[in-house]
């Protein structure tokens, strides 16, 4: 393979062949001015003149900013003329020169500018790229980890990290010269942020909707009928402590010579605190097939009903076991419910959201270091209606969560997707 063979993605789009173009940083731009106003000179009400400030890049604004949609800040006071110089167009770049990590040198791409002026602020560094390239893909390629890391070595600073001008004109900017290559790479990641933002707006509506509903469908402090109920059910709600309906225990300590490189997981709260809201763990601890026999013969283990909730770090997530896996957990981060007399689904929701959680809450004993007590827990009263509404309710909720769950997963999916291509599609 020739030299110039090698200077190509490990993913194109079909037809293209030919070896992409390297240059350095200011062959490929010419600077542009910026300003340095900071926050206090900004508004969002009125102006004659937009300014793009390096916080928003870091934070609020994606590889490509529209500024005819996303919401950037006037100058207060500001007139056109003094800025002339400074005035942007669409396919500028703009860099965040300074951060307090890595993240510095994240771009963005100016698009949709309308008859508003936009100009580049504090802290940022404005380029114009000397020859036409298509829309979104300089705002891809800059932050694509192959352009990051060369920044990296050049980053100065210790509490702030900062990329100076001379220090980015030592980076190579790599491009297809074919305009049409330039364009499906831009679509392509376009479309995947597109569908990154539809799925995580569905996945933040089913959130709020259950977040609602929990404080309408449970009744409120003081009170034995909830605001909004399934149709037929009329009769109040009962009172109990949770020691009163469950069994509270613990596991049998585990040390960590007991630990192995494989066979029955061994889960901590952080695990049992994933596992309420995914099922993706990393760096799970082990204990082996014959240890775990033998506390389950000796002690018995977790069984498909029962709830574990977290009782130090961070309290009251609970987690409800829903099948036979085998796992076994450490003693003292977590509290065992067992031989629970109310529908289990109801009491894991009861006790993870809402009225239940704050009691639950309230109940932790110390000061500094808060911690969940079994003494203390027994005492939490639960509020609970007739098995039949218990259900209903219980159905419902895992119904929002799988929801949940499904958008989480495909935004997880889309994210993981635009990395790999990050990382393939561009030298």
């Amino acid at each position: 393979m020739s030299e110039k063979k090698e200077n190509v993605p490990k993913i194109r789009f079909p037809g293209f062949t030919d070896a992409w173009e390297q240059r350095r940083f200011y062959s490929v731009f010419d600077p542009i001015p910026n300003n340095t106003f900071s926050r206090a000179d900004l508004n969002y009400d009125d102006g004659k003149i937009k300014s793009v400030h390096y916080g928003d890049i870091l934070i609020k604004y994606g590889a490509v900013t529209d500024c005819g949609k996303d919401a950037i800040p006037f100058i207060t006071g500001a007139e056109v003329s003094d800025h002339q110089s400074q005035l942007l167009q669409d396919g500028d770049v703009l860099i965040a020169d300074a951060a307090e990590d890595e993240t510095v040198g994240k771009a963005t791409e100016i698009a949709g500018i309308t008859d508003i002026p936009v100009v580049s602020g504090l802290h940022t560094i404005a380029c114009r790229p000397k020859v036409k390239m298509q829309p979104n893909y300089l705002g891809y390629y800059m932050n694509s980890p192959l352009y990051h890391r060369q920044l990296l070595p050049l980053m100065q600073g210790i509490k702030v990290l900062s990329i100076s001008r001379t220090n980015l004109a030592k980076t190579t900017i790599c491009y297809p010269t074919s305009a049409q290559e330039q364009s499906y790479i831009g679509k392509v990641f376009a479309d995947i942020d597109h569908f990154i933002i539809l799925h995580q707006s569905k996945f933040n509506n089913v959130k709020n909707l259950r977040a609602g509903l929990l404080q309408k469908m449970f009744p409120k402090n003081g009170e034995d009928f909830p605001e909004v109920r399934f149709p037929g059910f009329t009769d109040a709600w009962e009172q109990r402590k949770l020691g009163g309906i469950s069994k509270l225990g613990s596991s049998k300590r585990v040390h960590r010579e007991d630990y192995a490189e494989s066979g029955i997981p061994f889960f901590r709260g952080l695990e049992i605190s994933k596992l309420g809201i995914s099922s993706k763990l990393e760096d799970v601890l082990y204990i082996s097939e014959e240890y775990y026999n033998n506390l389950k013969d000796k002690y018995g283990v977790p069984q498909t009903g029962d709830i574990l909730i977290t009782a130090v770090g961070t309290l009251g997530n609970p987690y409800l076991i829903r099948d036979n896996e085998p796992f076994y957990f450490k003693d003292g981060n977590l509290i065992w419910i067992s031989d629970i007399e109310i529908n289990p689904q109801y009491l894991n929701i009861y006790l993870g959201d809402g009225i239940g959680k704050k009691r639950v809450l309230e109940s932790a004993a110390g000061s500094n270091q808060k911690a969940l007590t079994m003494v203390k827990l027994r005492n939490v009263q639960v509020l609970f209606p007739s098995e039949e509404e218990q259900k209903k309710i219980g159905d419902f909720f895992a119904a929002l969560d799988n929801l949940i769950t499904l958008h989480q997963r495909k935004l997880e999916h889309l994210q993981e997707q635009k990395k790999a291509l990050l990382q393939q599609m561009f030298i």
